[in-house]
């Protein structure tokens, strides 16, 4: 810079103007235009107790403009300490020269300085004063002021905190100056004063402000420009759900995604399964998760860690995922600093209860002594029953009597779950620190969940056998943007999971709880159990222990079978550096990405056998000593019986001490590079973005080859006038699933969009249509999951493992050799399976955003699904080929439906405000073609119906009496109209599908109900907010979906073996009798197998496992900001919470949870759960 001496100022601008002119004349046209806008680029500057003169000279460098004054215009040695980033060079000059009389504007060019006085500043820019512009006003939410808001102006050091009023006062360098504004949980809003002395501000919700920026493959997109289809829900959803495992929060939450949690609620693997989109193939279907852009497990991450969690449902949101997003995509953004004048720091506290939801409900002893009788006559027609060995009137009538606990006497009535079961404790405990400065920002959080199991008993020995799981969680992530155009970003997470059981599983607790007869004494009496010698107890296989001759004891159970202990720990860390290559084009930036995640696991197994001498001895619970020799059939009749109760069990001479194992769980390390090209530019009316990306991943475990995975995505959109949008992805990916020169695959993908609401034939539409947008979509992605086993790969290598042994010569008859033997047959030619899908969507708003609505349509073809021949009913290879059959690409699935999100949020006066946000999702598949075994009949064939379809036999109606008994019995030579043994009045008749006169598995099992996952979901959350209070609910359901029960779930007595007797339902009152036979709606009553009453195939137990779920309600009061201001809090909040509180279905005959898996019923119940916490910001 030059400044000029004792000159008429005219002059020396014509001369400065002059030179100029030479020296730019060779330069672009382009830098013409640019003069216009001189003033709004973008300077920084920091300097300490520099001159004037010295501060202009750096702005002039970084600038590249002249900056022309005379020495009467200002004192340029005064001394300025100022520190920005980033201003524009109107409101840099507007800083350094707030306290000189002058003003500026541009000419030629140029910046030119004027005093105040000087005639020619008629044209001059925004006047600069000594005293600045002060600025007052207030700051509001949608509930009222808020307090200790930051409001700093832009660019300066200079800044102030609202109030309890929400009121502030801050002094500007100029009355054009800008005001940034900022809050934790609000979005930050930068506003320019323009001349205003007062300004109300209203702050939004940083929820509200997540939605409007979206995270889509591998990197962000406006949500008012995404053409694909995408869901996205925030912390603030995630976190009314007070749940150990994240997939249990989801159900319910957003539109596509369907979540069941069919393996039950035992602390530690209560893991939901989730789909989106249900199910296109019967192949893996499980979507890929990415947490922070690395492919991870989320199952356990703390609700308090996340930011945003995303879904991408269709070809052009998956299709930069190729080979792996066939089946959807998870993507899940932990938080992240923010700039602030001080931290925020957050502690959350919770402790609550968990309890089973539902239990089934069994008849009483006396109930049960009656229909024993009852099943041990009709299972014995041709004996007389004075011959059976049946309870006598008198011990049902002492039943009817009995308090239950023998202590009168007269016997027992257990409920063997409110026995074994309990409430639990669970705690959650969360501190986080959120801040940084515009250079620096962090988040930093620790958390801790602990969930107390339900069982009893556990505490009657010196080792601890209660169920139970504790997580510690753990992030830091940092920014820093060591320049204007340099960052680096680092990422570090830590996990910690211990869960303990007993030694049994948590099935065999719930499968004794089920098939334990109530009357059956459980501890030792001071008295003996005398009760028995009043009257009759039937144990007809002498089985209170499960070894021919003792039946295994529900307390022994949960106390005698020792323990284990499993203990994981993860750890993951990323590091970003980025670069802005504006000084090749603006808009483009490079970013290279490293992370390393590692995990390992310890199993302690210190179990107990059954049989062991330690579980039989124990001296609190009552196993029953038969006589010798006389254990196959045991009856005790009084006075004189076989047998007697006993401390333990001395019978069983094995002597097995606690197992004392420790296993090492394999150690895993995974590493991933990715490197990054962006490019975002506006040029007028035209907004365009490109993205190519390089990725590899290698995943190790301990004795296995390497995971590996390596691929190129490539993005590009354009948007004119955000009115006309498009999308085009692509994906090359590579997997070493596959042979060499069938690895790499390529999976393009496009979209387009239009915004109808931005048309001229629109305009007047305004006051009440806010937005319509139509997009469509189709592309093609990929899978490269053989199985689900993780252990099924290289399918295109021949496998050989270990064979039977064989004999060489007599003399090593008996002695053979061991060798090897083929495994499955090699496929070099097996490939991706491949997908085709088409979406077309409509999003919608009106009355000013009050009212939304998105919902698409979609439909995809998955085809050359990898099968495996020797799965199920497939067309396999014969026994005699010696081998299994290969891997191979066959199989088509179709798969198409709908999903929506309505949306109201509305208000009544000032302190009432109400929201509700229905989603519904429907997904129905259907299989085109599957290698299986012909059938002669389509309702045999898989090929035609939906994946996992129950193919049973249709129930017809019970046999009314002995006449059509004796029919049906003499059908087909004698050999009967069905293939389980001789038909008996009240047994069940199943329809003859194909009119043969015959029932069999080929022709008459037919698809019938829904399969187990639902082809329906829907979740209706509501909130309610008045001043204060809030409330919110989550009503969450399931349809189209059936379950198929057996066992004890659904079977009276059924007696699988010497461990199961087995007990009734309120359900068995109404079975077949001659009294009965014309409303029943049971079959008659046996004991043990009988395959025609209690078949596991059949329609008679296949159920509406259709549901509404009260899944979440949340209460919570917000403390008045002038309550907590002396102590220096923002925030204070208490709640309540409670989760699957209520459920309505049709299921109460069976008393079975709608989320139970199918089978017997020996499930670990899904949790219900209260809650009350603290949520404090300071």
């Amino acid at each position: 810079m030059k400044y000029l001496l004792n000159y008429p100022p005219q002059l020396l601008i014509k001369q400065k103007v002059v030179r100029r002119v030479l020296t730019i004349g060779l330069c672009s046209c382009v830098s013409v235009g640019m003069y216009a806008n001189i003033l709004a680029d973008e300077v920084s500057l920091t300097c300490k107790n520099k001159t004037l003169k010295q501060a202009l000279e750096l702005i002039e460098e970084q600038a590249g403009v002249s900056i022309v004054y005379s020495n009467n215009v200002l004192n340029d040695e005064a001394r300025v300490t100022c520190k920005t980033e980033n201003v524009t060079l109107e409101e840099m000059l507007h800083i350094l020269l707030k306290d000189q009389n002058c003003s500026f504007k541009v000419e030629d060019g140029q910046v030119v300085l004027y005093a105040l006085n000087d005639r020619n500043t008629e044209d001059a820019g925004p006047t600069v004063t000594q005293e600045g512009f002060r600025v007052k006003g207030r700051v509001l939410d949608a509930n009222g002021p808020l307090i200790g808001v930051n409001i700093m102006v832009k660019g300066t050091m200079t800044g102030v905190v609202s109030d309890m009023d929400g009121n502030f006062e801050i002094m500007a360098p100029y009355s054009g100056a800008s005001l940034v504004f900022s809050y934790i949980g609000y979005q930050a809003q930068e506003v320019k004063i323009n001349g205003r002395s007062d300004l109300t501000i209203k702050m939004v919700e940083d929820s509200k402000a997540l939605e409007e920026v979206v995270v889509v493959g591998y990197t962000t997109q406006k949500k008012a420009t995404i053409t694909g289809s995408v869901s996205t829900i925030t912390t603030k959803d995630l976190k009314q759900s007070p749940t150990a495992n994240l997939n249990n929060a989801l159900a319910g939450r957003m539109p596509g995604l369907m979540v069941n949690q069919f393996g039950g609620g035992e602390p530690g693997v209560d893991r939901a399964d989730l789909r989106i989109r249900g199910m296109g193939t019967y192949g893996d279907k499980s979507p890929i998760v990415i947490v922070d852009g690395v492919e991870r497990d989320m199952s356990y991450l703390a609700p308090e860690e996340i930011e945003t969690f995303t879904i991408l449902k269709d070809a052009s949101a998956t299709a930069p995922y190729g080979v792996r997003g066939a089946n959807g995509v998870i993507i899940i953004t932990t938080k992240r600093g923010k700039a602030s004048e001080k931290p925020s720091v957050n502690f959350k506290a919770s402790v609550g209860t968990n309890s089973p939801v539902k239990f089934p409900k069994y008849l009483g002893s006396a109930d049960y002594a009656t229909l024993y009788n009852e099943a041990m006559i009709n299972s014995n027609p041709t004996t007389d029953p004075s011959k059976l060995e049946l309870f006598t009137q008198e011990a049902i009538a002492n039943y009817r009597k009995a308090k239950g606990d023998n202590s009168d006497g007269l016997g027992y009535n257990w409920d063997y779950f409110d026995y074994a079961f309990q409430p639990g404790i669970q705690q959650d405990y969360s501190l986080s620190i959120r801040g940084g400065s515009e250079r620096a920002r962090y988040y930093v959080m620790a958390n801790y969940y602990s969930q107390g199991g339900n069982y009893k008993h556990t505490d009657v020995t010196e080792t601890d056998t209660q169920a139970k799981f504790k997580r510690y969680n753990f992030r830091a992530n940092v920014d820093v943007d060591i320049t204007k155009d340099f960052y680096v970003r680092v990422d570090l997470g830590a996990r910690i999971t211990d869960r303990r059981a007993p030694g049994t599983s948590a099935s065999e607790v719930v499968k004794l709880c089920n098939t334990l007869p109530p009357y059956l004494p459980i501890v030792v009496e001071s008295n003996g159990n005398s009760a028995n010698e009043t009257y009759e107890l039937n144990n007809p296989y002498g089985m209170l222990y499960g070894d021919y001759k003792h039946r295994r004891n529900i307390l022994g159970e949960l106390s005698r079978r020792g323990y284990l202990q499993e203990k994981n720990t993860y750890l993951n860390g990323s590091f970003a550096i980025g670069h802005k290559l504006d000084f090749i084009t603006k808009g483009l930036k490079i970013e290279g990405v490293f992370s390393y995640d590692a995990s390992e696991g310890n199993w302690i197994n210190r179990k107990l056998g059954d049989r062991a001498d330690g579980y039989m001895n124990f001296s609190k619970y009552a196993t029953f000593q038969p006589a010798e020799g006389s254990y196959g059939s045991i009856y005790m009749n009084n006075p004189n019986y076989t047998g007697a109760y006993i401390l333990g069990n001395p019978w069983y001479d094995q002597d097995e001490t606690i197992e004392n194992g420790f296993s090492h769980n394999a150690a895993e390390s995974k590493t991933y590079y990715q490197l990054k090209l962006d490019y975002l530019r506006t040029f007028g009316d035209h907004d365009v973005s490109a993205m190519v990306l390089f990725n590899r991943s290698n995943r190790s475990y301990d004795n296995r080859v390497a995971y590996r995975y390596q691929g190129m995505t490539a993005r590009a959109t354009y948007a004119f006038q955000n009115k006309y949008l498009a999308e085009f992805n692509i994906g090359y990916n590579g997997s070493e699933n596959f042979a060499p020169g069938k690895r790499y695959g390529t999976f393009p993908a496009g979209s387009i969009g239009w915004v109808i609401s931005r048309e001229r034939f629109m305009q007047g539409a305004e006051k009440w249509l806010s937005n319509l947008k139509l997009r469509a979509s189709y592309g093609l992605v990929g899978s490269d999951k053989i199985s689900d086993n993780n252990d099924d790969r290289f399918a295109y290598l021949q496998f050989f493992q270990g064979g039977d042994g064989y004999s060489f010569g007599v003399n090593e008859f008996g002695n053979g050799y061991s060798g090897l033997k083929e495994g499955n047959f090699a496929n070099p030619n097996l490939t991706w399976e491949k997908a085709r899908k088409l979406n077309v969507g409509l999003d919608a708003s009106f009355f000013n955003e009050r009212l939304t609505f998105s919902a698409d349509y979609f439909f995809e073809h998955r085809y050359d699904i990898i099968t495996n021949l020797s799965d199920g009913n497939k067309l396999g290879y014969p026994g005699i080929v010696g081998k299994d059959a290969p891997f191979i690409n066959s199989g088509i699935v179709d798969n198409q439906g709908i999903d929506f999100e309505i949306g109201w949020n509305g208000n009544i006066g000032e302190d009432f405000r109400y929201y509700i946000k229905p989603n519904f999702t429907f997904a129905r598949n259907k299989i085109k073609f599957m290698n299986e075994v012909s059938y002669e009949n389509e309702w045999r064939a898989n090929t035609g119906k939906r994946i996992d379809e129950y193919f049973v036999y249709e129930f017809d109606h019970f046999v009314y009496d002995q006449a059509e008994a004796d029919k049906l019995n003499a059908m087909n030579g004698g050999s009967g109209f069905q293939p389980w043994g001789k038909l008996y009045p009240g047994d069940v008749v199943y329809k003859d599908q194909n009119g043969d006169g015959k029932i069999d598995d080929e022709h008459d099992r037919r698809a019938m109900g829904n399969p187990r996952t639902p082809e329906i979901q829907f979740g209706i959350p509501v909130g309610i907010q008045y001043k204060g209070f809030d409330l919110s609910l989550l009503f969450q359901g399931a349809a189209n979906s059936s379950i198929l029960l057996n066992g004890a779930a659904v079977w009276d007595f059924p007696q699988f073996d010497q461990d199961q007797i087995g007990k009734v339902k309120p359900m068995h009152l109404n079975r077949w009798t001659e009294e009965t036979k014309d409303v029943a709606t049971y079959p008659r009553l046996t004991i043990g197998t009988n395959d025609n009453n209690k078949n596991s195939n059949s329609s008679l137990y296949l159920y509406n496992a259709s549901y509404l779920r009260l899944k979440n309600v949340e209460i919570g009061y917000t403390l008045p900001k002038h309550l907590i201001r002396f102590a220096g809090l923002q925030n204070v909040r208490f709640y309540v919470q409670g989760m699957n509180l209520l459920t309505f279905d049709g299921l109460d005959d069976i008393d079975m949870d709608p989320e139970t898996k199918d089978g017997d019923g020996s499930w670990y119940p899904v949790q219900r759960i209260f809650n009350f916490g603290v949520d404090i910001t300071y």
